[in-house]
């Protein structure tokens, strides 16, 4: 896109550090398709320690992420964000009432990657993320919306996930090759039992696991939502020359 406009300012409300270091990452590779070189959107980001809001997940104290969540975006709004993204899967659970309190628009995870495994013709679609996200079928709802069926891992294999995000991923940023292994096990028992696709939903994930490795179609929702806050900046940049004198 070729103007002289202000560029969008997108608000990132963290939740990890991981998790929002890749979307601001992503975000500045896929501006690559939209924008000319050197341009990107202004990106404010505002990163609260994870601990209240993990200890609030545990004890599901659900009110408690959202206010969180709300303070940031407030905090996003004040600064200049024409919208926000929360690059973190989990704490949808609490995604309507984030968007009814929020002064901003909040685009929402849940919805934009359901659209695309719609958009990509996926049937049956398995989950992998946080035991909230997978035992509490955050997805469910969504992929029922277009058609998708939702595949959870086993208990035994959502405790396999669950440690590998909160003992290595979050803190680390990485995992070894042992628990990488037990992963990629997850996945093919799911691709065996009639999984087309499965999404990393959690953004720690991709980290270590994608479509080469896991060998079925694996969507990166970290991805998928830097591309949504792209299309979202260049839907703004176009309603601003529309009215532009």
């Amino acid at each position: 896109m070729k103007d002289n406009l202000l560029m969008p300012t997108i608000g990132i409300a963290g939740v990890t550090i991981p998790g929002a270091v890749d979307c601001i990452n992503k975000i500045n590779q896929f501006s690559r398709e939209s924008f000319e070189e050197f341009r990107r959107p202004n990106i404010k980001l505002d990163q609260p320690d994870f601990y209240p809001t993990h200890e609030a997940q545990i004890e599901s104290k659900w009110s408690v992420v959202a206010d969180r969540l709300v303070a940031s975006i407030q905090s996003l709004a004040k600064s200049g964000a024409d919208f926000a993204i929360i690059p973190a899967n989990t704490v949808h659970i609490v995604i309507d009432d984030i968007q009814k309190r929020a002064s901003i628009p909040v685009l929402n995870m849940l919805e934009i990657v359901s659209d695309t495994c719609h958009k990509t013709r996926r049937k049956t679609v398995g989950v992998l993320g946080t035991r909230w996200t997978m035992s509490g079928h955050l997805y469910q709802k969504p992929f029922e919306k277009v058609g998708i069926t939702e595949m959870i891992p086993t208990d035994d294999e959502q405790h396999i996930i669950q440690r590998a995000i909160f003992s290595e991923l979050i803190p680390r940023a990485c995992a070894s090759n042992e628990t990488v292994r037990d992963l990629l096990r997850v996945v093919k028992r799911m691709k065996d039992s009639g999984c087309d696709a499965i999404i990393l939903a959690c953004t720690e994930l991709p980290l270590v696991l994608n479509t080469d490795n896991c060998g079925i179609p694996a969507l990166d929702t970290t991805a998928i939502l830097a591309q949504a806050a792209i299309a979202e900046s260049v839907r703004l940049m176009t309603k601003s020359v529309d009215n532009k004198p």
